[in-house]
């Protein structure tokens, strides 16, 4: 073999090193999932231009590559984060000669610069305030407003996360306590958080609406579509789709579509939600540590580091005001999905 097929080899194998270890200290499938995937990226990369993959250079060669593909700083320096802690797990002793690395080649000073918008730059509590009411604005919408007016709602009370909404089924939600259960959260942790009237009778209405068939059981997915799309669907039998649960990238698109059809605002991910939502309840009053359980940090110094972007300088007023046009359209909601029970009792009964 030639030196660089040595290398590669050593690369592959350390990377299943880590990645067993990693799986055997309890890391998520899917966070284990994304480890594989960019370490598998990089070590392409490494191959498909003969360079080693402990050499400095080639950290920053990687890096310039996917910034010239335009990918955002953000994501690039998320996937140099991961290296990084790949090679600081594999420059341990612990791994073995033949695994191991002498030095870690992912220099801080690699990492671009990423600019971090407050949180009241996302969204003002204005803003936040136009998707709280249930307006379908155009008849193109009509036949999915329930299910992304459901799943804003959620993000914006919940203050859950991409991964965990789509992880969520009936069965999670418990109407009569006002509580949502996450089973998976990150890191795999179990908590438990508020399921807001305002967001219960978004759901309702959602559930109401048909999109989300009537006979699937409580244990499938709360969201989904029956939709083809391009992040890895598989089809039916007979060339149509079951309902099933979207990817990552369909939920992203799909509330930035809705938050700009309700706001006017543009480039709101499902994780600027939850950051409006968490920003909504300090300046309401709510305690650190209950927002720090409400997130699922681990730790408060996250929480605190988290909060100081969240606080927005017109404080308390506006955050009540936010939260009491909830409530309004909370009572306005669960009155719609009333008549629309009713209706559907009587043609039932007439049938």
């Amino acid at each position: 073999w030639s030196d660089m097929d040595i290398s590669i080899e050593k690369f592959s194998r350390s990377v299943a090193a880590y990645l067993k270890n990693a799986r055997y200290t309890g890391k998520s499938q899917k966070t284990l999932a994304n480890y594989e995937k960019r370490l598998r990226l990089y070590g392409l990369f490494c191959a498909d231009n003969d360079l080693r993959e402990d050499d400095f250079r080639t950290v920053s060669a990687w890096r310039d590559s996917m910034l010239d593909a335009g990918m955002k700083p953000s994501s690039v320096s998320q996937y140099l984060n991961e290296l990084k802690i790949f090679f600081t797990a594999v420059s341990n002793p612990i791994f073995g000669s033949d695994l191991c690395y002498p030095k870690n080649p992912v220099s801080p000073e690699f990492f671009p610069k990423v600019a971090k918008r407050p949180y009241d730059q996302i969204l003002t509590d204005e803003q936040a305030a136009k998707l709280i009411p249930n307006q379908k604005t155009t008849a193109a919408k009509a036949g999915t407003w329930p299910r992304n007016y459901a799943i804003c709602a959620l993000l914006l009370t919940s203050k859950i996360r991409n991964s965990e909404l789509l992880d969520l089924t009936l069965s999670d939600l418990d109407f009569r306590n006002g509580e949502l259960t996450v089973s998976h959260g990150k890191g795999d942790k179990f908590r438990v958080t508020e399921f807001s009237p305002f967001a219960q009778s978004a759901v309702r209405l959602y559930l109401l609406s048909g999109i989300r068939p009537g006979n699937l059981p409580d244990s499938a997915p709360l969201f989904g579509t029956t939709a083809a799309h391009a992040f890895g669907a598989e089809a039916a039998a007979g060339g149509t789709e079951n309902f099933h649960a979207g990817t990552s990238q369909w939920l992203s698109s799909l509330v930035e579509r809705h938050v700009y059809a309700a706001t006017g605002v543009r480039n709101v991910r499902t994780h600027d939600l939850r950051h409006v939502g968490s920003r909504l309840a300090l300046n309401a009053g709510a305690s650190m540590e209950l927002l720090q359980a409400e997130l699922g940090h681990s730790s408060m110094n996250t929480t605190q580091i988290y909060s100081g972007r969240l606080t927005m300088r017109r404080g308390q007023n506006a955050a009540a005001a936010v939260f009491s046009l909830m409530n309004e359209w909370a009572e306005r909601n669960q009155k719609t999905a009333d008549a629309i029970e009713r209706a559907a009792g009587a043609n039932q009964k007439f049938a």
